[in-house]
């Protein structure tokens, strides 16, 4: 049988040269072959869809930007125990036909982005090898500097490497503008599902559907948002716009971050006592240590990454349904008639509420808002519940790779660049690291290290509760 590029090969013959081919087949081979080319003429009758706001964000910053890191999501699973090879390639393949987000292609027309679900996949690769440091660290590295075909497909890719002793690693890729962090925990759950127990499942809501309900309500919206920001926060109005372009190639800079187990239960504990959730009190510590600095201005917001899927009803969809949100509430300045927790409280909630509210378009209808002043997210999003059977997995972070995903770069703004970053997840012994990352040419080393001495001082008051809220 021939390899998919001479299948498509095949596809542009003439149907007489086909036939001719076809009687030169076995059975089984046709009924492949057929396969083929029914799914390809399937992948031209579907429709192009509009496209979700942030995934416009993302393919402009790929087209202008090739060489930024926004393309991809890499994960590295170590596996101990029995894995059959064929039946996680079966299920890597049901997975893809599951959620229409990993077989979708864009096309740019006009001015505008398009997506369109085809019906290509990509197989699971399957090789052998020592399972060591230096295995896991070359692997994930060939998958992020590989890239995707954003025009051709497939935007998901996976491959399993066979070890001794039972012990293996799984790499599964997915290119960022069809798979977002909720998304993830979702993707393992249904591998699990269709490795462990192959069935037919309720089909969930596909990201089409998303896209198409964004696209008749992102602007009303949008405006609601603004009214609510000019009225509520006028002084973040005031300043001039910030229109520093963003650099072809950027220069990054990254201070890791670390906190004990107990470290970090007696900061959740102390969050609790004040009311306020692990998020807030994280962001209120890091807004104040730029603030000291003089990185960032009371009155400016802090942008950050939220699931956008404010309907349940997506709560088991795959695709890049996040968006970008400006969250206000400083605890060195605090609104008239205030307290300093109010204020962070009451910021935080605003911005939950207005999570479906497109970046692009709340700063189109604001553009005197900063559009890159800083930007915080705490990686809490589901690595999954479930386990290939009679599998034991585990996600190390391989040497070399920061210990939180890097997001300066992917979230900034198409037009701008966020001078500073901070990333914060929870590790597999649930302790907290992050990386404070930070523009090279406008933060130098020095002042980036007494940033993040500062914002883990401040922590550390928090837990012992000298923290001035």
């Amino acid at each position: 049988m021939p390899g998919s590029q001479d299948a498509r090969d095949v596809d542009r013959e003439s149907d007489e040269e086909i036939v001719d081919i076809l009687k030169g087949l076995s059975a089984q081979e046709e009924q492949k072959l057929l396969d083929i080319l029914t799914q390809d003429k399937e992948c031209e009758q579907n429709e192009w869809l509009p496209v979700i706001a942030f995934q416009e964000e993302i393919l402009e910053v790929a087209r202008a930007h090739p060489h930024s890191r926004c393309a991809g999501i890499h994960q590295l699973f170590v596996l101990k125990g029995p894995v059959d090879p064929v039946r996680l390639r079966t299920a890597w393949r049901q997975l893809q036909h599951r959620h229409d987000a990993l077989r979708t292609v864009f096309s740019e027309k006009g001015s505008e982005w398009r997506q369109k679900v085809t019906q290509r996949t990509s197989e699971l690769v399957i090789r052998g090898t020592a399972i060591d440091e230096r295995t896991m660290s070359e692997t994930v590295g060939r998958h992020r500097a590989e890239g995707f075909d954003l025009a051709g497909g497939p935007l998901a890719r996976a491959e399993l490497v066979l070890g001794r002793e039972n012990t293996h690693i799984l790499v599964l890729s997915w290119h960022h503008s069809v798979v977002d962090g909720f998304s993830l925990g979702v993707l393992w759950d249904d591998l699990c599902q269709a490795y462990n127990d192959p069935g037919d499942a309720p089909a969930p809501l596909q990201q089409g559907e998303f896209a198409q309900q964004q696209s008749a309500r992102r602007m009303a919206r949008a405006k609601e948002a603004a009214l609510a920001i000019r009225s509520r926060y006028p002084k973040s109005l005031d300043g001039p716009a910030d229109t520093r372009p963003r650099p072809h190639h950027v220069d990054l800079g990254g201070i890791t971050l670390r906190w004990g187990i107990d470290e970090s239960r007696k900061l959740a504990a102390r969050a609790d006592e004040l009311g306020l959730t692990l998020y807030m009190v994280l962001l209120g510590t890091y807004r104040s240590a730029l603030e000291e600095r003089g990185l960032l201005s009371p009155d400016v917001p802090v942008w950050s990454p939220m699931s956008g899927r404010v309907s349940s009803s997506f709560s088991q969809s795959v695709g890049l349904f996040m968006n970008l949100v400006p969250v206000f509430g400083s605890i060195e300045r605090s609104p008239e008639g205030e307290t300093p927790i109010l204020a962070l409280r009451e910021g935080c909630i605003e911005a939950f509420d207005r999570q479906d509210v497109p970046r692009s378009d709340l700063i189109d209808i604001l553009p005197e808002l900063p559009a890159a002043s800083a930007l915080f997210v705490v990686q809490n999003s589901s690595t999954g519940t479930r386990d290939l059977a009679g599998v034991q997995r585990s996600m190390p972070t391989p040497s070399g790779f920061p210990p939180a995903a890097p997001i300066l770069e992917f979230d900034s703004p198409v037009s701008g660049l966020f001078p500073a970053a901070l990333s914060i997840e929870f590790t597999e012994d649930n302790s907290l690291a992050g990386v404070f990352e930070y523009d090279r040419t406008r933060l130098d080393a020095a002042t980036a290290t007494e940033v993040t001495d500062f914002l883990s001082g401040l922590i550390y008051k928090v837990i012992a509760g000298t923290f001035p809220w």
